[in-house]
């Protein structure tokens, strides 16, 4: 077990006397799930702790019980980045199935959503084209999408730190995302609601401006002229976004044409 690993874990331990309620629960948690790995005999690996996890994932779906749901979840988002991009497709289908159901923003508070979100983009990152071309993946890129322009400050940032991590970095060995053009119509859409729902609209420029990507070639024109009539609205900021975001839709194409 890598050296990092274990340090983000032993933190985790040493918070069993914390007086932060959600801070023992990820503790005990993680005492719990240790001592299953040791029972079984199982090697003491990200991946011992990620099957473990998901079986308890598994056992609690529907459950109700939101303390134990959002102790599991926790602690996936700090092991999937150590599990193998393998085992990660392996399980793709079944760790989207239950990580989807806690979206729900009507149920879900602000620390669960972004430790699903996180882990979310851990697993969407190891999937290959194939991956993406299935229902679940789309609707989830569109889901985190929409959490991009979420009025909570800290779903709406780890949201579009997500997507522009997501979008940014297609699968070998496509040059554009297999959910490019998913991604161009949330964006179409939401600027072309930018006078009726501004906010959004900066939002969706905000994320737009900080995603290096190269957009579908059939969108790319219509991308560009949506952003070239927001100045139009006399919004100061809302001008100043949409510069910034064609330049980093400009710089990004460039940078396609000097590779080839």
């Amino acid at each position: 077990m890598d050296s990092e690993f274990e340090h983000q874990l032993q933190k985790l331990r040493d918070k069993i006397g914390s007086k932060t309620p959600h801070q023992q629960q990820h503790a005990a948690m993680l005492l719990a799930v240790e001592e299953t790995i040791t029972e079984q005999k199982a090697a003491v690996e990200p991946a011992s702790y990620f099957a473990a996890l998901l079986t308890l994932m598994e056992q609690q779906s529907g459950s109700g019980s939101n303390a134990l749901s959002n102790a599991i979840i926790f602690l996936l988002s700090v092991v999937l980045p150590h599990v193998s991009a393998s085992m990660l497709r392996a399980k793709f289908t079944t760790m989207m199935a239950v990580l989807s159901q806690s979206l729900d923003l009507a149920s879900a508070d602000v620390a669960l959503l972004r430790s699903v979100i996180s882990c979310l983009e851990t697993v969407l990152l190891a999937q290959d084209a194939s991956s993406w071309r299935q229902p679940i993946a789309q609707g989830t890129l569109r889901s985190l999408m929409q959490l991009s322009t979420d009025s909570k400050p800290k779903i709406r940032k780890r949201a579009q730190e997500a997507v522009s991590s997501l979008l940014s970095r297609p699968p070998p060995p496509t040059a554009i995302h297999p959910a490019a053009h998913i991604a161009s119509r949330f964006v179409l859409e939401m600027l072309a609601n930018a006078k009726a729902d501004p906010q959004a609209a900066m939002h969706t420029l905000q994320l737009v401006k900080q995603t290096e990507m190269l957009w579908p070639a059939d969108e790319f024109e219509g991308l560009c002229a949506a952003l070239m009539r927001l100045p139009r609205l006399n919004t100061p900021y809302v001008a100043t976004l949409a510069f910034q975001a064609l330049e980093t839709v400009f710089a990004s194409a460039g940078e396609s044409l000097d590779e080839d």
